[in-house]
Parts: structure tokens; sequence; C-alpha cells
């Protein structure tokens, strides 16, 4: 069925690298052509597909470590997505090799074994494919499952093609599932209870060191217009919800003239568009990427030459670099999460967590219900709506902000972070228990 179905996603590569080259360049290695050249050998080849940032993001901990305590690994990352491949290049660099995940076709997929050779195959979080994972066990490849979810919404929808999932999810030689409720649905669709275990989520797995020093660079050039002014965090926005935190933030505006906004589209490639958002048009907006290098951008935007610092006379602060999210998140005093006040799924609010942050969220945060559902039911988190969330923002941060709620907030979402500190070494005995 799915070798009907590449012509159509090919033409999906070719519109989409009309925005983004990066989707051009993948379109033969998706399809198994390589060319001549042949990946060396390795006595031991961990392939990891990581489907995009969030994924990518998760996995990297793992990866660091086996790099540490097993040199002679070579280890393979795929990803769908240019942001993905982004975020591999700027973690890991060449300690790892990289390549686009083949189709789910029986050719493109025999020719990606071909020339990679793996000897173990992980994938990452909801990432099931019938013929990767069936063609792994026809040449003895072991695939392992790692911080594997699936919502509700997934699992009908998997549900639907049972007689595709319930054998492929038979191959797996080992489940490491977030939570019970996914063990729960992924048993239900076929994976055999002996090599399913509830590990907890990878993205609770924070390094808050690594973060304290990236956030200390990020100060040096935001601190100087930061200073004693509230600063509000919108995190990986979609189409549809800029227009709602520019209201609310106009509304926070009236009462604290100071306010500033730090709005972080989840896609940069969707910069510009939100720059020629009318509502945006009367702050001075500077982006993130104009304190890396010098920078012209519409009217409204300044420019900054490289090592240049904020002042207190900008609004905003657009956020169009990659990885840098986390550590600008501790320049917040709260972060709404976005993706859920559209249909989306929300994302992950464990960053906001870790330092410590009153988080915000929309209703629609299906692909993270449970951790939503604990952070709003320990007092940690509020839910909002795209009418709610200006009155909201004003009672958080407005001129009579209660500043011993938002303090205890964000200590009970710290407190929930760090409770969940063994992810790490749970998930790394189910993967090491299948190296060679």
């Amino acid at each position: 069925m799915l070798r009907l179905l590449v012509p159509l996603l090919l033409l999906r590569l070719f519109w989409r690298s009309r925005g983004n080259g990066g989707y051009r360049a993948q379109i033969w290695h998706r399809l198994g052509l390589y060319g001549p050249h042949r990946a060396a050998l390795a006595r031991e080849r961990v392939w990891v597909h990581a489907v995009s940032v969030g994924e990518t993001l998760a996995i990297i901990p793992l990866i660091e470590r086996l790099l540490a305590e097993r040199p002679e690994a070579r280890v393979l990352i795929t990803s769908t997505t240019p942001t993905g491949a982004e975020q591999v290049r700027q973690k890991l660099g060449d300690r790892v090799d990289w390549d686009w995940v083949p189709f789910d076709t029986p050719g493109a997929v025999k020719r990606f074994f071909a020339h990679w050779h793996p000897t173990l195959g992980v994938l990452v979080e909801t990432e099931i494919w019938p013929n990767l994972v069936t063609h792994a066990a026809a040449r003895g490849v072991p695939m392992v499952l790692l911080n594997a979810r699936l919502s509700k919404r997934s699992a009908r929808g998997y549900a639907r093609v049972a007689g595709l999932t319930r054998p492929t999810l038979a191959y797996l030689s080992a489940v490491a599932a977030q939570g019970r409720a996914d063990a729960r649905r992924l048993r239900a669709l076929g994976v055999n209870p002996d090599v399913l275990a509830v590990t907890g989520n990878l993205k609770f797995a924070i390094d808050t060191d690594a973060l304290q020093q990236a956030n200390e660079r990020e100060r040096s050039a935001l601190a100087p217009g930061l200073a004693g002014r509230p600063v509000w965090l919108a995190a990986s926005t979609h189409p549809g919800e800029e227009e709602w935190v520019l209201k609310a933030f106009s509304a926070l505006k009236k009462e604290r003239a100071d306010a500033f906004l730090m709005l972080a589209p989840r896609h940069p490639d969707r910069v510009a568009s939100v720059l020629a958002l009318p509502e945006l048009h009367q702050y001075q907006v500077v982006l993130h990427s104009a304190f890396k290098a010098a920078h012209t951008a519409s009217d409204n935007t300044a420019q900054r030459a490289a090592g240049q610092v904020l002042c207190d006379k900008d609004d905003v602060l657009i956020v169009d670099t990659l990885g840098h999210l986390g550590a600008l998140t501790g320049c917040a005093d709260l972060v709404f999460v976005g993706g859920s006040l559209v249909p989306h799924g929300g994302h992950n609010p464990l960053e906001a967590a870790a330092w410590r942050l009153p988080i915000l969220t929309g209703g629609h945060v299906f692909n993270f219900s449970g951790i939503y559902r604990d952070l709003i039911n320990t007092g940690a988190a509020m839910e909002v709506d795209g009418s709610t969330l200006p009155a909201v923002l004003l009672s958080c941060l407005g001129e009579h902000a209660d500043a011993a709620q938002m303090k205890a907030m964000g200590a009970r979402a710290g407190e929930y972070q760090s409770a969940q500190g063994e992810v790490l070494e749970r998930q790394w005995a189910v993967l090491t228990a299948h190296l060679p």
C-alpha cells in the first residue's frame, strides 16, 4: 500500500522544499538510493531513528552515554525532518553518522539495510513501520522501541490496521513505555508482555548543569534589557496561536509597560510569517539570531551586530534559532507551551518544569496528557484557552500579580520534574541488554 503512496510522498517533499531546501536534499536517500558509496562495516552499528526535534533531544542523553561507554560502537541517527537533522548536527556533530530514514517500502528499506549494516535498531516514541521492523527481523537485527508513547487517538488509528500493526509489534525485541497507559495500549495492539517495561519518559532526563551553563551565555546578551522586567515565554507556538499570544501580551502591556515577550515558533522557517502579523508591528522586535550575527529584517525589527545586547526599549524577542530554547527558558518568569491552543497535541513542558517555572497550557495536549494532568493536579500548571489567556496572564505577571503563588507553582513544577530522576538508567538498561 505504501508503495502506491510514494509518488504522493515525493510530491509533498518537493512542495515543502520550496520553503525549506532541507526537504529537497533528502529525496534520494528516502528512496534508499545512495550511489556507489557504501558505509564501512562495523562490529557494532547502533541505528537510532528519531523523527524530529523532540525525539532527538529526548534520546541524545542515551546516545552521549553510549558514545562514552562503548567507544567501539558506531552510531547512525536517522531523521524525518530538517529540524531534527539540525539538532543532530548541533548536539553530536561528526561523532555519529547521520542519514534520512527511508520510506517504509520493501525496496527502500532493503537498500537502507544493505548500505548501513545496522546491528541494532532503536526507534523513539511512536515510530512503528512494518517494513523496517519486519526486514530487521528477517536479518536478525533486534529492534527496540524506547520512550514509547501511544495516545488514545494513535491507538485507535493503529487498531484500524491491526493486520499490519500486530505482527509488526510482535517482532520488537524490547519496548520501554513512558507510562502504564502507554504500556496497556501497546500490549493491546500486540506487544509481547515479556519484552514490555514501564520506564518513564526520557524527556524528564534533563541535564540541568548543561542548561545552566547555556543559560549563563544567553543572559550575558539578554540581561541588560531584562533587568526587573516581567518576562513571558511563549514556546513552540503554531499557526493560530501567535495571534492569541500577542492579544494577551497587549493586555499585559497596558498594565506593565515594561513587560517582555520571548516568542518561539515551533518551526523557525515560519518566522517570516510571524513577523508579518499586524499585532506585532506596534512593538520593537529583535531576532535571537541577531545576537549571533548581523541580521536585517522588517522595519520594526532591530538590526544587531554580533555581540550586541538586548536593550530596555525592546519588547519582543523572536526565537528564530534551533537548540537555544532550553537555555532561554531560564530567562523567563512564566512559560506558555504551545501546540495546545490548537489541536496539535501539545509539546514537552519539562524544561520549563526543570527551571521551576509556572506553566500555562491550552487544552489540546493529547501527546502529553499524563504529564499535563499531573502538573495541573499538583498546581504547577494552569489550563487556558485563547479567550481566557489575557486574564490569566495578568493574574500571573500583571500589576496585581500574586508573586507568592507564582513561586509556589514553579516550585511544584520543579519537584515534579526532579522526582523522575531514574528514567535514564532504566532506559539505558533496556538498550544495553540488546547491544551485541
